[in-house]
């Protein structure tokens, strides 16, 4: 069972720039249907059926929401434990997928999906581990780090992640664009010598969960609007989520963000910095994962999740009722992204380009700079 979608960008072109652009979504918010009326442990085991992509995360979500939910009147019996080892390394696999598939495709050069098949079974057998003896899975972790590591340095940095990530201003890591042999920095020098400024948003970046818009505004909206979910809003804002508002503050994405603001080349550096962090921290911890998982009991029989992804903040909301779901609610990292008047949109109107094909190619990459968990369509709407 799968509950999937398609994104359509219009884009509205004079033949120069884009002068409007349209987003639609055909996601169907199913998972409140799908999962009304199910005990907990059978949503629970459910929930990470229903989603192609990040079904680690989604998972995650749904069972930490509804374990806040049942509280201590046990309701929770059957649920699975939530495990935030297994929700980094889906964000890990995940990111080096954009890295070296996505991005480079859509700046014409060769994907490395060879590179992929290691990364997977590295991942599947680490997670597959996690419920086992102590000693089992901290050695399943020790090896999915090394190979996960081992992968970065050759096919992502050129050198170890560590020694990578001790570029803290703009002037080395551009000598590292402008010279490093692997596909990230390829694709980063084609798209700063082609297009600097794509997608750049004067969209917010999301703030930290300890925000206080986070109680005062995000998590009301959420209850009380059933709609919410669909056009999410901080503090009846759109704001960007993903791994440039959680680096936002680290040395060198913040100078990126200085010198470029909120553009693809940005996301994509950020991107970088956030896999070598994460890598660093799985090598040295072997799986702690502060602050990716976090759930809250809001009231008697209603829980909260927020759960960090490789595309941003994944929520879910669940409400029971004599030990069956009486309410469930997703807000996915996607609807963040591409709000109708979002980093996107923002990001793409005044785009120019000098054909349709290169109009299209320019959107393509910075839609997946945003990296949507579903499928997307583009259509160009000629205006004289």
């Amino acid at each position: 069972m799968s509950i999937e979608g398609e994104i359509t960008v219009t884009l509205h072109w004079d033949g120069q720039r884009v002068q409007h652009v349209g987003l639609a979504s055909t996601r169907p918010l199913a998972a409140s249907r799908v999962l009304l009326g199910r005990a907990p442990a059978e949503a629970a085991a459910l929930v990470p059926r229903l989603y192609a992509l990040c079904g680690q995360a989604q998972g995650a979500a749904c069972a930490a929401a509804l374990r806040a939910a049942a509280g201590h009147d046990g309701q929770a019996e059957g649920l699975p434990e939530v495990d935030a080892g297994a929700v980094v390394l889906e964000a890990l696999q995940e990111t080096l997928w954009r890295l070296l598939i996505d991005a480079p495709r859509s700046l014409s050069l060769p994907p490395q999906a060879a590179a992929l098949a290691p990364v997977r079974a590295a991942v599947a057998q680490a997670i597959a581990a996690l419920n086992a003896p102590h000693a089992e899975s901290q050695a399943a972790l020790a090896a999915a780090a090394g190979t996960l590591g081992e992968i970065a340095q050759e096919q992502v940095y050129g050198e170890a992640p560590a020694t990578w990530l001790a570029r803290a201003e703009p002037a080395p890591f551009d000598a590292w664009r402008d010279t490093a042999a692997t596909l990230p920095a390829r694709a980063l020098a084609r798209l700063a010598a082609t297009t600097p400024d794509l997608g750049r948003s004067d969209t917010a970046l999301m703030p930290g969960l300890d925000d206080a818009a986070w109680w005062s505004a995000v998590v009301p909206a959420l209850l009380q609007d059933p709609l919410f979910a669909q056009a999410p809003t901080w503090d009846g804002r759109p704001v960007e989520t993903g791994a440039l508002a959680r680096r936002q503050a680290q040395p060198l994405v913040a100078a990126l963000i200085a010198r470029e603001g909120h553009s693809a080349a940005t996301r994509f550096a950020a991107r970088l910095v956030e896999l070598a962090t994460l890598l660093v921290d799985l090598e040295s911890s072997q799986g702690s994962a502060p602050g990716w998982v976090r759930a809250w009991t809001l009231s008697d029989g209603t829980g909260l999740a927020a759960v960090q992804t490789a595309r941003g903040l994944l929520m879910h909301h669940s409400r029971l009722a004599h030990g069956r779901i009486a309410d469930y609610r997703v807000v996915a990292p996607t609807e963040w992204n591409f709000h109708p008047q979002g980093a996107l949109f923002r990001g793409i109107v005044g785009t120019e380009a000098p054909d349709e094909a290169t109009l299209r190619s320019r959107t393509a990459l910075a839609v997946h700079a945003l990296d949507p968990c579903v499928g997307f369509r583009i259509e160009v709407v000629p205006h004289a």
